[in-house]
């Protein structure tokens, strides 16, 4: 997902043992992904620790994204998926299971996985390569998706634009003072003022308000032609 080699990988079992982190901005969204130690038993010490880490990661991320390899068995496979999906249980956390090399299998194996996993509400089941970086957009889809979703259902704004936040914060201001203003029987006029200036930022969100200060930022920042 980041186009680089963060990590370092091999055939063994328990080699990711310490967490990985790093952003990456996806359709203008920031994420951050967390690599962590697998869940599995094991009597090494310091894998141990590895795999506590993983448990906390686990109650801090919003998406838990479970790598499995096509080349392992499918009731392996299904073990692990149910052993995540008692751990997150209860919790508001979308699971999605990605089904890693699969360049390595054949379509009917695919098809195997694709009718032997049976997905729960809310989860995805999604087949990449990441040697070969293919199926890396349907989880860039996915995601977006996810993070769409949660707009909609969310009472949270999300700005994306400083110069809409800066506005925000200064209507915020104005319209507070407007509030002590009359709380403490201030003049109407004196009131009045605020009301102004929460009005002139608001209009310089809406495009009403056209300063030399936002035209300045625009040609700044796009590509005019004449």
């Amino acid at each position: 997902l980041l186009l680089e080699e963060k990590a370092i990988v091999s055939e063994i079992p328990g080699t990711t043992r310490d967490v990985i982190e790093d952003t990456i901005f996806i359709d203008g969204i920031e994420y951050r992904f967390i690599d962590t130690a697998g869940l599995r038993d094991t009597s090494d010490i310091i894998e141990n620790l590895g795999i506590k880490k993983t448990h906390e990661k686990i109650d801090q991320a919003s998406v838990i994204m479970l790598i499995e390899e096509s080349t392992d068995s499918i009731g392996d496979i299904k073990t692990r998926i149910n052993n995540i999906r008692q751990i997150i249980d209860g919790n508001d956390k979308k699971l999605m299971i990605i089904i890693n090399k699969s360049d390595l299998s054949g379509a009917d194996h695919m098809d195997d996985l694709r009718n032997d996993i049976e997905l729960k509400y809310g989860e995805e089941l999604l087949f990449i390569s990441a040697k070969n970086r293919t199926g890396l957009e349907i989880i860039h889809k996915k995601l977006s998706e996810i993070v769409d979703k949660g707009k909609l259902s969310s009472d949270s704004v999300i700005i994306n634009h400083i110069r809409h936040y800066d506005a925000l914060m200064n209507i915020s201001g104005s319209l507070q003072r407007v509030i002590e203003g009359l709380d403490n029987s201030i003049s109407e006029d004196l009131i009045a003022i605020d009301i102004r200036q929460a009005i002139h930022y608001l209009g310089e969100i809406t495009g009403e308000i056209t300063s030399d200060e936002v035209l300045g930022n625009i040609f700044m920042n796009f590509c005019i032609g004449k």
